[in-house]
């Protein structure tokens, strides 16, 4: 799906080892914790580690105005042969300073982009707490459908949230079947 509305003033780029301090305030910071299976604090190391090149994994980081803005990454599963059509968006977060700009809508758009138009994949899947309406309503928007919903998931801030499994498969082009 494609917001041009917010792309205007939104740059998409790789992520970079000079990232690593907006992506550590990223991972870090409170809204993206609540919806995500990692822990409150992340020393520099592990921001490193985690922003790392790793094959099967594209990183990308959304820039307005020259600052890293967001992070996104869509993981693929080359190596397993039954499943190297899918893949996974593992992470859209948005930096608390630029929440509400369309930093999540331009990351979406351009991991779509990537698994559709160049990395031939078929299906795309993300999970997704139960509460998290804004992120669900995005998924939403772009494609994505609740496929289930697995029951006590997560531990988030003390209580035990559920999560849906959502999915998008590939339109079909030229009116054929998926």
């Amino acid at each position: 799906m494609d917001f041009p509305q917010t792309r205007a003033h939104i740059t998409i780029r790789h992520v970079r080892e000079t990232d690593l301090e907006p992506m550590a305030e990223i991972l870090n910071s409170r809204p993206v914790n609540l919806g995500t299976q990692r822990l409150p604090y992340h020393p520099m190391s592990v921001v490193a580690d985690w922003i790392a090149d790793v094959p099967g994994r594209y990183k990308i980081v959304a820039e307005i105005e020259g600052r890293v803005a967001g992070y996104g990454e869509l993981e693929t599963w080359p190596d397993r042969p039954r499943l190297s059509h899918g893949g996974e968006i593992d992470l859209v977060a948005t930096h608390p300073d630029f929440r509400g700009r369309g930093v999540g809508p331009a990351l979406m758009d351009a991991l779509i982009s990537l698994a559709d138009n160049w990395l031939r994949l078929t299906r795309l899947q993300l999970y997704v707490w139960d509460g998290n309406e804004r992120a669900i309503d995005l998924y939403r928007k772009c494609g994505f459908e609740v496929e289930g919903r697995l029951k006590q998931f997560v531990f988030v801030d003390g209580d035990y949230r559920d999560a849906f499994i959502m999915a998008r498969l590939k339109p079909a082009r030229n009116g054929g079947d998926t």
